[in-house]
């Protein structure tokens, strides 16, 4: 069982210290054992850090998946479906990003309808799914892939077979990976504070104050990116692995190339390494990209194959790794320590 400290509250004033269990250890029941522990329960990384931020301490916000799993051809146990039916409410990103979670939220919506349930995503404006091999693959223009005439009471999609994200292989017309763009993340903070005041036992003022606070978080988050990032010596980036990149791209004028499409399980071809090497000879590329959570053997094999210096890691943040959860790094840590250093070296900022 692994406790979990918000150190970025401390820094901001909030005394928070949460005494939740991170979801590793699956044989535990839910919250801290006490009958009047208000307690969320979440389907993603991303989605537990903030719902931490947004509760402080009116609540224990926990995470349904194990740390270093993002859920990509993950089945969870018996006990994650008990701790779920247990809890005080549930967030999920949305219909068809994770079929577990799919199913998980059906059966509570028919067992235990009393338990609030939040979709993350709800209202976001995702972007079309990039095409693999696009020249410039972050240049798609938003569009507004809720369809608002389907969704339910809890703000979740019915009928949105679109993407199946980290925990599904058909990503479809749209790409999941919202949170990588600070404002579509601040969007999704608003949508957990709403639908977290429904829960009984909460003060919706605290709730909106918390949130308020780790919203400006996310603006500076956001306000240092858009600074430390533009001027750079070149406008485009290689990630050897899957394309999960393409909202950072499209926020900050960069354009995203990598190996494979949206499904991080697949496998570059022959012509997808021919492709790569082209793609660093044409932008002058001296540092490859490489995903947390793959392989990096396409990375170290184009720099070894090209006039590429080395490879850094990025990532998309589909969990923590164990040195992550060690330094009780959340997404703003994640975005600060690993990808804007990485981005910064890649595209040459000045």
């Amino acid at each position: 069982m692994t406790n979990i400290t918000r150190r970025r509250a401390l820094k901001t004033g909030t005394a928070l210290l949460v005494n939740g269990t991170i979801a590793g250890c699956l044989g535990s029941s839910a919250g801290d054992g006490s009958d009047d522990s208000t307690t969320v329960q979440t389907s993603f990384f991303v989605l537990t850090d903030f719902a931490r931020n947004v509760v402080g301490d009116a609540a224990n916000a926990e995470s349904l998946v194990p740390v270093g799993q993002h859920g990509h051809g993950w089945e969870p146990s018996a006990q994650v479906q008990r701790d779920a039916m247990e809890s005080d409410a549930v967030i999920y990103m949305g219909k068809g990003f994770q079929p577990w979670a799919d199913r998980m939220v059906k059966n509570i919506e028919q067992d235990r309808p009393e338990i609030t349930i939040v979709a993350a995503r709800h209202g976001i404006s995702l972007l079309p799914a990039p095409g693999h091999g696009d020249k410039h693959e972050g240049e798609e223009k938003h569009h507004e892939e809720e369809n608002h005439g389907n969704e339910t009471e809890h703000g979740h999609e019915e009928g949105d077979q679109h993407d199946k994200g980290e925990g599904g292989h058909d990503h479809g017309a749209s790409d999941p990976h919202f949170w990588l763009d600070p404002q579509r993340a601040n969007q999704a903070v608003s949508t957990i504070e709403s639908g977290l005041s429904e829960m009984e036992g909460v003060s919706g003022e605290s709730l909106a104050g918390n949130a308020e606070d780790f919203q400006n978080q996310l603006d500076e988050l956001d306000s240092t990116f858009e600074s430390e990032l533009e001027s750079t010596e070149r406008n485009a980036v290689l990630v050897a692995g899957h394309n999960a990149f393409q909202y950072l791209g499209e926020r900050y004028g960069f354009e995203i190339h990598a190996l494979t499409g949206l499904a991080p399980d697949s496998s570059p071809s022959p012509k997808d390494v021919q492709r790569a090497q082209n793609i660093i000879e044409e932008h002058d590329i001296t540092h490859v990209l490489a995903p947390v959570f793959e392989s990096d053997r396409a990375a170290k094999q184009l720099v070894s194959e090209t006039d590429a210096k080395d490879h850094l890691s990025i990532t998309p943040i589909p969990s923590v790794t164990e040195e992550w959860n060690e330094k009780d790094w959340g997404y703003i840590e994640i975005m600060e320590e690993v990808n804007l250093p990485s981005l910064k070296t890649a595209l040459g900022a000045k």
